[in-house]
């Protein structure tokens, strides 16, 4: 793994570790301020300010949310993880109904890099998987 491969590895791990402790802003500090977010819920991919808002939303709805990064690869500027994602859905999410239920589920993240920053994320999760656990019915729609 070359200097920058092994920066850009620790960055990502950093952002992760960040995010599962519901540090919103340190999340944000890893990402370029142009950067998008693919993320399970919308089409297309989104800007910063909309992950903000849709982060402080994941976190106030699943306050005990955290995520372990199984296994990571890097290759140049790219980063791929395979995380496990868990949380309990004590407050209501998308217009969806908190059940009081929890999850477990792995999801698998795309990363590009820029400079040392994130530019760009996609991620991939198994969302009727995610509200079989929950006991919900649109997040698998």
């Amino acid at each position: 793994m070359t200097p920058q491969e092994e920066h850009n590895r620790d960055v990502v791990l950093k952002a992760i570790k960040a995010l599962s402790d519901h540090d919103i802003d340190g999340f944000m500090s890893y990402h370029t301020e142009d950067m998008t977010s693919l993320e399970p819920f919308y089409p297309d991919p989104i800007p910063r300010d909309q992950l903000i808002v849709l982060l402080h939303q994941w976190v106030n709805t699943y306050p005990d949310a955290k995520i372990v990064t199984q296994r990571i690869y890097v290759e140049g500027d790219i980063v791929a993880v395979e995380n496990l994602v868990s949380g309990t859905f004590e407050n209501d999410f998308l217009g969806e109904k908190a059940t009081g239920r929890s999850y477990q589920t792995r999801e698998a993240v795309f990363f590009e890099l820029e400079n040392g920053k994130i530019k760009a994320e996609r991620i991939y999760i198994d969302r009727k998987h995610i509200a079989e656990q929950l006991g919900t019915s649109s997040e698998g729609e």
